[in-house]
């Protein structure tokens, strides 16, 4: 049985200041926001420890890796700092037109990472006075890593040159376990910011009590985090193995080149989506007391991994150390889309101090599916004996066969296609109820069902 504690101690500090600004003039109204924050956090447990003599069970899946215990003072505190300034404008153009812009900037410093500038403006305007306004917006988001991606645990690596343990013909006091290690930081002093860039125009038509909206948006993250390889991350070791000689002495049997492989911090995910967001407010019908709101949104997906793809045929012997293959980035996309509305009915008796919403949703499409593209031709290998990268020419190879017929074959992965199938839901629908009982002006008793009906389709 192996056994392992986490003793984690969390600091965390923060400290914001803000002002406000604010000035009138004529028909023109400036409220001016500016701003400042920092947090510091990090943690001074003891982290992860356990009995070296009873590891936790590694996984078999990366050749020769390892680990060890990591003590969470080791890890430097993550300090971040912002500061912000935003100014909301208001003009009343001939008194009935009114135009906001609501524009800023924040600037984000964080470790390792560095900084950025977050820009973002969002107008509306009145078309026509208490009836139609147009709005819109444009900006940018930073998403800071977190600690895993600015602080990873180091990758080790144990080979073994010789193992006697279940070797019954030497005494068990004789037996010799020897091995080799090695550990490498995957921390990437070069990892990005990931940013999000936001678009979005709609329409806001008022009639009466009567409101109807309607919102167009394209979202693109770029450079998101991931934690995948890269040629930088397959190291060329020479690992030597050893045997007993007649005279009961160790000596050199053979030398084996392998190459350590292991994943680091990056940036190859990108997430672009586009959608409509509209909302029906009818306001409240007085002769049923009873107020209606229908909202819903149809909204698409594509992610991707813009890195490269490696495919390791190799044994975990150290004699089946093969070539590493390389395939080309975005080999796969993967596409979401759904369709979704809810209807919410709001009634309440004023005389007694009663309301009852019921929320009726539903999910009319959810589907997925993902496009290939060449995720079967490899491009090239990272040779096994010094992990120098071979490209091959352009176009050279454009069947399997012709890869097998060089003597490749090894490098040749089994795709299977089947997400690229179009895999869709029937409609499906959730029910909530929440009922309000006011006592006095002091008490308010609430009763809520999500999913009253209880249906799991």
């Amino acid at each position: 049985m192996g056994h392992y504690e986490i003793d984690s101690r969390e600091v965390n500090l923060f400290a914001k200041v803000t002002s406000s600004l604010f000035k009138a003039s004529g028909h023109v109204n400036n409220r001016i926001l500016i701003g400042a924050d920092f947090r510091s956090d990090g943690n001074v447990g003891k982290g992860k420890t356990y009995d070296p003599s009873t590891p936790p069970y590694r996984s078999q899946y990366g050749h020769n890796s390892s680990f060890r215990p990591r003590n969470y003072k080791d890890i430097p505190f993550i300090n971040q700092f912002g500061a912000y300034v935003e100014d909301n404008f208001k003009w009343s153009i001939s008194g009935t037109h009114d135009l906001n812009i609501q524009a800023g900037v924040r600037y984000d410093h964080t470790s390792v990472v560095g900084g950025i500038f977050s820009p973002r403006v969002n107008a509306s305007i009145d078309l026509i006075p208490n009836l139609l306004s147009l709005q819109g917006g444009y900006g940018i988001a930073a998403k800071m890593p977190s600690l895993l991606y600015l602080y990873p645990e180091n990758a080790y690596f144990e080979y073994a040159n010789i193992n006697e343990l279940a070797n019954e013909s030497i005494p068990e006091n004789e037996r010799i376990l020897m091995t080799t290690t090695h550990v490498f930081d995957v921390q990437n002093k070069d990892l990005k910011i990931a940013r999000n860039y936001k678009a979005e125009v709609g329409l806001d038509f008022h009639l009466g009590q009567m409101r109807m909206g309607v919102t167009g948006y394209l979202e693109r993250l770029k450079d998101g985090y991931t934690l995948g390889q890269d040629f930088s991350t397959f190291r060329p070791l020479t690992i030597n193995e050893y045997a007993r000689n007649e005279n009961n002495q160790l000596e050199t049997v053979a030398t084996h080149s392998v190459l350590a492989d292991y994943y680091r911090p990056g940036n190859n995910l990108f997430i672009n989506n586009k959608g409509v967001e509209f909302e029906l407010d009818f306001g409240r019908i007085d002769a049923i007391r009873t107020a209606f709101n229908l909202s819903g949104a149809w909204m698409r997906t594509e992610s991707y991994n813009n890195g490269y793809n490696f495919y390791d045929n190799s044994s975990s012997g150290l004699s089946g150390r093969r070539n590493v293959a390389i395939y080309a980035p975005k080999d796969k996309v993967r596409n979401d889309q759904q369709f979704t509305t809810t209807l919410r009915a709001t009634h309440n008796i004023p005389s007694i101090g009663f309301v009852v919403t019921l929320t009726a949703q539903a999910v009319w499409q959810e589907a997925n599916w993902s496009t290939y593209a060449n995720d079967s031709i490899p491009i090239g290998y990272i040779s096994v004996e010094d992990a120098s990268v071979h490209m091959f020419e352009t176009g050279k190879y454009t069947t399997t066969e012709q890869v097998k017929a060089d003597g490749y074959d090894y490098l040749l992965k089994t795709v299977n296609h089947n997400d690229a199938i179009k895999e869709s839901y029937s409609p499906y629908f959730n029910f909530n109820i929440n009922v309000t009982k006011e006592i006095s002006n002091n008490f308010r008793v609430s009763f809520f069902a999500n999913n009253m009906f209880r249906s799991y389709p």
